[in-house]
């Protein structure tokens, strides 16, 4: 048996490549079908100087808890020789011709999804071959309303306007209207197919996402998952098939608590595809649904002793829609390794939980992640070092150590003069004599607000001889989201975060 192996290499970037919502969902809908459907299709072919080979070994079957299980049965794919076909790797077993399949799978992927870059490997030796492609569109005459790169070669119709753009942003389109309608097979739009989703409107563009508001990107990736896999192929396989399934549900239970029966669409799944996850929502309804989605991996898992625990490393970035995508994309991968980073300083024997990341931010200019919190949260030093924030945090939990405990905590101070936090948040970089001051100056139903959540004073003791912390910036601002875009003025000041 001879194995071909096929990874695409930098999908998040080739995504954005087209900053638009359709042409976003159908890059996924490319990417997803070539992945899923195309290569299989192209891999069982017969009469083309190839021919699979049965893998040896014993696969696991279709899970009947998961959504998609009627598209995903690792033994069924194994009887016919494909071993993978998820999470950005296609790899298939080969009696005889694994080269001239590949030859086959580099055309396929060039007309499929044009300008993505993958590797080819056979029998585990990369193809020396690139996956560099030239460009179907003619000489730039008139350029592509949508990216200004390549010419206008087809019209396409988004609401009532017509649109001249690029062959390839017309394929993106026509792949994304085939997610609206139910009849795509990546794995974001068949999940979509069997929740609330798919009666509801789909927007076609993020500003009719948030009614002109603010966005949410949100990106979560498996922890740990690489290292835990093992060698073994069946075992791997199994693995990876496991925790497909186990985000699937989850995703699958956050969409039916979060979406409506009715109306327009809340959020739009980005990509989906093994352990990864992202999507574009409304701000207000972001953090909420990750606590959702956390909960139910955990609760998926409850029962499952001692083994390898899914969780979570997750970035959320809010910002206005018109804020350029990729910037927002630059971010949100930032805040994703700080949530990493936590996990892994998780001590070994702990459980082990998901951990969120987030920034809100107004502006278009985006900074460095850690030189802007250095600068804008971080006071004092020695024994008078104090932390503004305690980003990143665990996901769930009932204390401030835990975005669900701050979420349940900013409920309980929407009765509050906003005004007074808002005051006394600004404050805390400012030192501690003035923020202590500030606190001791607030109303009595201002006071009574943070006293029924158990702050007393400002500043809270970090165990042994960690820095004091405050939970009051993430409430307040936590508060405020509900908020945002809403009103003249918009823009939360309480917050001295500038990562944009």
């Amino acid at each position: 048996m001879i194995p071909v192996h096929i990874t695409f290499q930098r999908v998040q970037t080739w995504l954005f490549n087209v900053p638009r919502l359709r042409a976003m969902v159908g890059a996924n809908t490319l990417i997803g079908e070539a992945l899923r459907e195309d290569l299989p299709q192209l891999a069982r072919q017969t009469g083309q100087g190839w021919t699979l080979s049965t893998a040896e070994g014993t696969y696991a079957a279709a899970d009947p808890h998961d959504p998609l299980a009627a598209h995903d049965d690792p033994a069924q794919d194994a009887r016919e020789g494909i071993l993978a076909r998820d999470g950005g790797h296609f790899e298939a077993v080969f009696a005889s011709g694994a080269e001239a399949f590949a030859d086959a799978a580099e055309s396929l992927l060039q007309a499929k999804a044009p300008g993505l870059r993958f590797q080819i490997s056979i029998n585990k030796e990369a193809r020396i071959k690139s996956s560099a492609q030239v460009s179907t569109d003619l000489p730039v005459l008139a350029p592509c309303e949508w990216t200004g790169n390549g010419l206008a070669s087809a019209i396409i119709t988004q609401g009532k306007d017509g649109h001249s753009v690029s062959l390839d942003v017309q394929q993106r389109h026509e792949a994304a209207q085939r997610s609206v309608r139910g009849t795509a097979k990546d794995l974001a739009s068949l999940l979509s197919n069997v929740t609330r989703l798919k009666d509801l409107e789909r927007p076609e563009d993020l500003g009719r996402l948030v009614s002109n508001g603010y966005m949410a990107l949100i990106h979560a990736d498996g922890n740990g998952v690489g290292s835990a896999a093992g060698t073994d192929p069946v075992g791997r396989a199994s693995f990876h098939h496991r925790n497909r399934v186990l985000l699937r549900q989850a995703l699958h239970k956050a969409i039916e608590e979060h979406c409506p029966e009715h109306g327009r669409a809340p959020l739009i799944p980005l990509m989906l595809g093994g352990d990864d996850l992202m999507l574009v929502c409304q701000a207000e309804l972001a953090l909420p649904f990750m606590c959702t989605l956390c909960k139910a991996l955990d609760g998926l898992q409850a029962n499952a002793g001692n083994g390898f625990k899914l969780t979570l490393g997750i970035g959320v970035i809010i910002a206005k829609h018109t804020v350029p995508i990729h910037h927002l994309h630059n971010v949100v991968g930032q805040l994703v390794d700080s949530a990493k980073q936590r996990y892994r300083s998780i001590p070994e024997g702990q459980t082990k939980y998901s951990v969120i990341d987030w920034g809100v931010h107004s502006t278009s200019w985006i900074g460095d992640l850690g030189d802007d919190r250095q600068h804008d949260w971080v006071r004092g030093t020695g024994k008078e070092l104090r932390l503004l924030s305690q980003r990143p945090v665990i996901v769930n939990g009932d204390e401030f150590d835990s975005l669900e405990g701050l979420l349940k905590g900013a409920e309980k101070l929407k009765g509050a003069p906003r005004s007074q936090l808002r005051f006394l948040v600004e404050q805390l970089p400012r030192g501690r004599a003035l923020a202590e001051l500030a606190f001791a100056e607030l109303s009595a139903g201002a006071r009574k607000a943070l006293n029924d959540l158990g702050i007393t004073e400002p500043w809270q003791a970090g165990q042994s001889d960690a820095p004091r912390h405050t939970p009051l910036l993430d409430l307040v601002e936590l508060a405020e989201i509900q908020r945002l875009g809403r009103t003249v003025r918009a823009e939360p000041t309480t917050t001295q975060e500038t990562l944009a």
